[in-house]
């Protein structure tokens, strides 16, 4: 029997006040986490975990006490952790990934599955989640060539994939009872032939979608219907007027006013802000900010939309931004964290509530 895996977590601990914890998988194998001073914007280690071969992308359950790792190598694995009050983590489970290279997962809003995209494999999983870790798999669809992300829409009811091989981004209805994937109508929206879909990220209002590619280092924004599917709005690139460089797309983040939406560039290594016309879905240039280090594989804004962090892969570190509420721009920070090879970072606010 599936068991919500936040039913054993307890409540919340009383007494000290909420702070914000930040995670970071990297490929050497470990998940280190640590607690981000808001007010200077820097990180102090709380401590580092044992996450399998590549931790490369974590995803947070909704009750916050569990925390979960794709295990990015041939075969590919899930792995499921606890979090604790001390700030560490304990392996709970590792199960299967049903493919090869998983390189993102995703926990559904009802906190009873979890889907994996397995970029080399071709495969999204969907695995039950328990309070003793990850159970059984229930579903795997086969969506298209290269998937490389899965969102599920804030009701629980739809989800995408980004399809960087097919240039396709899949749409499916989602069953929150069973766990089961079904092709919405129509099965996918194509993007421009090359464009190689990476990540999508959806506007907190829901009506809107914005999807970073990789190949033509573009960000294009979507409407999206009552019925869970996508139609364009329009396309923008990515990068500054007169690069000439070599560049790929890699994350994309709306900010949680829902005005602004950023990507980040590997190869420029910057981050690009666009505001956002809520009423249109239309974008407009904010400006371009160098994340201080080289191919920023991830990045993350806190849960107040405060600071912005980018994990630098190739250069091993992470960069605090803080962002100005009214405009969108980017103010560098500085190097806040060393990390061998930084793939991910996210911030959740501890005790959770």
């Amino acid at each position: 029997m599936t068991t919500d895996a936040g039913a054993d977590a307890g409540t919340p601990d009383a007494g000290p006040p909420r702070e914000t914890w930040v995670h970071v998988g990297s490929g050497n194998g470990r998940i280190s986490t640590w607690r981000l001073d808001a007010d200077a914007g820097t990180l102090t280690r709380l401590g580092e975990a044992a996450g399998g071969a590549n931790p490369s992308y974590l995803a947070f359950h909704p009750s916050q006490r569990r925390l979960y790792a794709v295990n990015e190598t041939t075969p590919g694995q899930l792995s499921a952790f606890a979090v604790e009050a001390d700030a560490g983590l304990t392996l709970l489970d590792r199960v299967s990934a049903s493919g090869d290279g998983p390189a993102h997962l995703a926990v559904h809003p009802s906190g009873r599955f979890v889907a994996a995209a397995n970029y080399g494999g071709g495969q999204v999983p969907v695995v039950a989640l328990t309070a003793a870790g990850l159970g059984a798999t229930v579903d795997v669809e086969t969506p298209g060539t290269n998937p490389h992300q899965v969102v599920f829409s804030a009701d629980g009811r739809f989800a995408w994939v980004p399809c960087k091989g097919s240039d396709l981004v899949a749409q499916f209805r989602f069953d929150a009872a069973t766990g089961q994937l079904t092709p919405n109508a129509p099965p996918s929206v194509a993007t421009a032939t090359g464009a190689g879909p990476r990540h999508l990220a959806l506007h907190p209002g829901g009506q809107w979608a914005f999807l970073l590619n990789e190949l033509d280092s573009t960000l294009s924004s979507y409407a999206v219907a009552a019925a869970g599917t996508l139609s364009l709005v329009e396309t923008k690139s990515t990068l500054p007027a007169g690069f000439t460089g070599t560049n790929t797309g890699a994350h994309v983040v709306v900010h949680p006013s829902g005005r602004f939406v950023y990507g980040s560039n590997r190869g420029d290594d910057s981050v690009v802000g666009f505001r956002v016309d809520e009423a249109t879905g239309r974008l407009t240039l904010v400006g371009h900010w160098k994340t201080g280090g080289a191919r920023p594989r991830d990045f993350t804004l806190t849960p107040d939309g405060a600071l912005l962090l980018v994990a630098n892969q190739s250069s091993g570190t992470v960069h605090a931004f803080r962002v100005d509420a009214a405009t969108g721009a980017l103010t560098a920070l500085g190097e806040v964290a060393a990390v061998n090879g930084p793939a991910f970072v996210g911030a959740v606010a501890w005790p959770p509530p």
